[in-house]
């Protein structure tokens, strides 16, 4: 899905395990009937049954209320944080917060998704989830760009927009660093952003651009 104005591209991801459905930031309202659709293309709306918000931001979430009006009974997984704003949506549905239940959701199969702190990278409240089977790093705003680019898969040039979306809305270094410190000590396969394209290819290479990267406050 596409903001055509600020070329910024909006990535719903679905993990389906088993049956079991588990959508991370589900888009705008701009975006919800095709966003549903794809959806209902993969599974029945049942057997949906948690949905990931990584942080607040319209962009990835007000599509929630349309989604409830499905009669789609899941949860809202976020950060407590979040939760204290995106009830400002009419969000009805019941919540699993992360900092309750030790950052882990395991789905009926037995298989685990892990939830990382990322405070104020851009939000108080941002996570980001990591599939321990796949090896995926759902990882929201961090490792996005800005682009006019429809490419699925980041390629060559994919570090240049990357670079330049982080300096202008991630804080500063030092909120920036502890995060990717933590992810070079986690085995990632891919990464896949709220924005712009995945990243399949020497994944720790782009981990390491952000660990040393001067942003927010320390930009003149």
């Amino acid at each position: 899905t596409k903001d055509i104005d600020a070329g910024l591209y909006c990535n719903p991801y679905l993990l389906v395990d088993k049956g079991e459905g588990v959508l991370f930031d589900p888009g705008s309202v701009l975006d919800y009937e095709y966003v549903i659709e794809n959806i209902k293309e993969i599974i029945p709306l049942s057997k949906l049954n948690y949905v990931v918000l990584h942080h607040q931001d319209p962009d990835l979430c007000s599509a929630v209320p349309l989604l409830e009006k499905e009669n789609v009974d899941f949860k809202i997984i976020t950060h407590w944080r979040t939760k204290v704003i995106v009830n400002y949506y009419g969000i009805k549905s019941d919540y699993y917060l992360v900092e309750e239940n030790d950052y882990i959701l395991k789905l009926k199969s037995g298989r685990e998704i892990a939830f990382i702190p990322a405070p104020y990278l851009h939000f108080p409240g941002s996570i980001v989830s990591y599939d321990k089977q796949t090896h995926t790093l759902f990882s929201g705003d961090l490792f996005g760009t800005m682009s006019n680019s429809i490419d699925l898969y980041a390629d060559e040039n994919y570090e240049e927009g990357m670079i330049s979306f982080h300096q202008h809305y991630m804080p500063s270094n030092d909120i920036l660093r502890p995060v990717m410190e933590t992810l070079q000590m986690i085995q990632i396969n891919r990464i896949a952003p709220q924005h712009g394209a995945i990243i399949e290819n020497n994944v720790q290479h782009y981990v390491a651009i952000l660990k040393d990267l001067e942003c927010g406050t320390f930009l003149d």
